[in-house]
């Protein structure tokens, strides 16, 4: 498997694992990923979440069933000695192929249109659970970032080493949210920038998701929690923000609202 010369081996680690759980490997690299597993507790944990997840998303994400009225329409269509009628009684006459394979399309997209709506609806929730999932593993790690810095001006241009696209970085010490790192997250098998700050013996995770093109809009960041930790969300310049941390929300959202004044300033 082919990986960019600059990733680490946590992130080697991480994306072995995305294409173990998918039977995309080998019989060699299945060994190496069991043995990885085996040897590595964190990334043991990982595997035991993305099985629970895939569990969740299999019992929840099932097919509509084609309405009983459908599944008539789509037997008289298909019915061979049936004329159907159109427009009037007197105008009767009989599909032909290219009817009957135009319906058989639209009732397709019929049933799967409630599949693709549940999973719509799901990315939000698993794309936090992927964020929280992060800021826990960096918390069981040795230190919750790769690099070690208070200086943006080193964590900074380290993303600019490891992305395509780096944050802004922001030290707020004067404001009690002192800069102490940054790190590479995993969230939905794409790399992405996770800013650490500390408030007193607390970590506060930034995930910063790329959205080219997004902008700061003023509206209040959104809140989730998972797992006792709070998410709040806003959009940013080319970026998506999530602060995720186990602080009072209201100091949370403190850090947030300095942190997006910082960066309108920018």
């Amino acid at each position: 498997m082919n990986k960019p010369p600059s990733w680490t081996a946590r992130e080697e680690s991480l994306l072995l694992l995305n294409a173990y759980l998918d039977h995309e490997l080998d019989a060699a690299a299945v060994l190496d990923v069991e043995r990885r597993i085996s040897a590595d507790a964190t990334l043991k944990a990982e595997y035991d979440r993305l099985l629970e997840l895939r569990t969740a998303l299999a019992s929840h994400l099932t097919k509509d069933r084609a309405s009983d009225t459908l599944r008539e329409r789509i037997a008289a269509i298909a019915a061979p000695s049936r004329p159907v009628a159109v427009a009037s009684p007197r105008l009767a006459k009989s599909y032909d192929w290219r009817q009957m394979a135009a319906a058989a399309i639209i009732a397709a997209g019929l049933a799967s249109s409630g599949t693709y709506l549940t999973l719509h609806r799901a990315a939000p929730t698993n794309e936090i659970a992927a964020i929280v999932a992060g800021h826990q593993r960096a918390l069981l790690a040795t230190a919750p970032f790769d690099v070690a810095s208070s200086d943006r001006h080193t964590v900074k241009p380290w993303f600019d080493g490891k992305l395509a696209l780096s944050p802004l970085v922001f030290d707020l010490s004067d404001a009690g949210f002192p800069l102490v790192g940054g790190r590479v997250d995993v969230v939905d098998g794409k790399a992405v920038p996770a800013i650490v700050y500390r408030r007193r013996a607390h970590v506060i995770s930034v995930v910063a998701i790329p959205q080219p093109g997004n902008n700061d809009t003023g509206e209040p960041p959104t809140l989730a929690s998972r797992d006792g930790y709070s998410v709040l969300r806003w959009p940013g310049h080319d970026f998506e923000y999530s602060a995720i941390s186990d602080i009072p929300e209201s100091e949370l959202a403190e850090f947030v609202t300095r942190w997006r004044s910082d960066a309108s300033a920018n």
